[in-house]
């Protein structure tokens, strides 16, 4: 019954999540590696601040916040929230923390949990939105050369034949309009042999080949075909951490549970496409209190290996995340502390839906499935993901 109230609500809000984003009108431009992220990074790597409820269906449900150091200076010092601090503070960044309250089926206190995760790799790790228009103009150099080039080569060319220097600058003008109706291909004859001399003479080999190739594009449509690589350069970027987390007794302040963890992720997201993928592999070594002997110890000890792909839906306007669906494979070897009728190694099919709700609500339903003893088990939880930028941003 419980599983099957899960569905429901996870149809339920698929449906009008998928409403919700459809019926918008108006979409802010995404300039952020923050906002490209999927909800599967932000459970690995927070850049600001997370606030999770998981296992709300299970026997073992906890109330958990994850943030890092650069995070809270910003909350008790706006001033950090520049590029300058931003680069300064790069390691306090890539260092996430988390205490969280562990909470049995009655939602009665059941001890404690807290981590370190550090990322070792951390490829996208850009948040200030004006390093992505810095790795756009860098892209797009040739034309900010060609632009200057330009109007030199006009104030020449109207010494001699002022009606062509008039027609130079009313056609390059049009080829940077944002309506990108004006291309290439459709310049007069006697400009484009005046521009292709100007990028030959300045060694601008990429405006000479879209001249000679007679290429129907525009300047505008050319700088925004390298803005969207640039995105889909930072979606599909690496990231590897690895982490310590461990829980406590509900009546003692002593380790439960200790496990070391390392996770990597890397986008395999096409260009121009709402559709990603991004490979997830997990490796964790966990020592548990073996509960057969006496006192409390850490003997019980295994191993978990989790491999799979998460594929990501985004939105055409924004480019946010809204649906993402994981698949994994997960092993798990018991090493030692063994109980009496449990088996030594486990395999089991694992699976996510992860549902976007609002800009920063997620909410994860998650299955496993043990084919060997068609055992299924399903985990809901919640997850909000605050931007502790998100104002500074949009006044940029």
């Amino acid at each position: 019954m419980k599983s099957r109230l899960c569905l429901l609500f996870t149809v339920s809000l698929l449906i009008v999540t998928s409403e919700g984003y459809s019926q918008k009108k108006k979409a802010i431009p995404v300039f952020t590696a923050d906002s490209l992220a999927s909800g599967n990074y932000k459970d690995v790597l927070s850049s600001f601040f997370q606030l999770a409820f998981n296992n709300l269906t299970g026997d073992n449900r906890e109330l958990r916040f994850a943030s890092n150091p650069y995070a809270l200076m910003m909350r008790t010092n706006p001033d950090l929230a520049v590029d300058t601090s931003y680069l300064k503070y790069n390691k306090l960044r890539n260092l996430n923390f988390n205490v969280g309250l562990k909470l049995d089926e009655s939602f009665k206190f059941n001890g404690f949990s807290s981590g370190i995760n550090y990322a070792i790799i951390n490829r996208r790790d850009y948040t200030v939105y004006r390093q992505f228009l810095d790795k756009v103009e860098t892209a797009n150099q040739n034309f900010h050369v060609f632009t200057e080039e330009l109007a030199v080569r006009i104030g020449a060319v109207a010494v001699t034949n002022p009606g062509l220097a008039k027609k130079m600058r009313e056609q390059w003008t049009r080829l940077t309009n944002s309506d990108g109706k004006f291309t290439f291909d459709k310049l007069d004859a006697d400009v484009k042999k005046e521009y292709r001399q100007l990028a030959v003479a300045n060694n601008l080999l990429d405006i000479v080949n879209i001249i000679d190739s007679n290429q129907k594009v525009s300047v505008y449509s050319k700088t925004q075909e390298e803005f969207k690589k640039a995105k889909e350069l930072f979606k599909n970027r690496l990231l590897w951490t690895a982490s310590i987390s461990d829980t406590t007794y509900k009546d003692q302040f002593m380790f439960s549970n200790l496990a070391i963890t390392t996770q990597v992720l890397k986008g395999f997201s096409k260009e121009n496409s709402i559709h990603g993928l991004e490979f997830d592999i997990k490796g964790s070594w966990n020592f548990i209190d073996d509960s057969l002997r006496l006192g409390k110890d850490l003997r019980r000890n295994l191993v978990r290996v989790e491999g799979g792909v998460n594929y990501i839906l985004r939105s055409k306007k924004t480019d946010y995340s809204y649906l993402e669906l994981k698949a994994s494979g997960e092993y798990r070897r018991i090493n030692q502390g063994l109980y009496a009728g449990e088996e030594k190694s486990l395999f089991t099919l694992n699976g996510t839906v992860r549902i976007r709700v609002f800009d920063d609500i997620w909410v994860p339903l998650e299955f496993k499935y043990d084919p060997k003893n068609g055992n299924v088990f399903g985990f809901l939880s919640v997850k909000a993901n605050f931007t502790a930028l998100k104002q500074t941003l949009n006044k940029g």
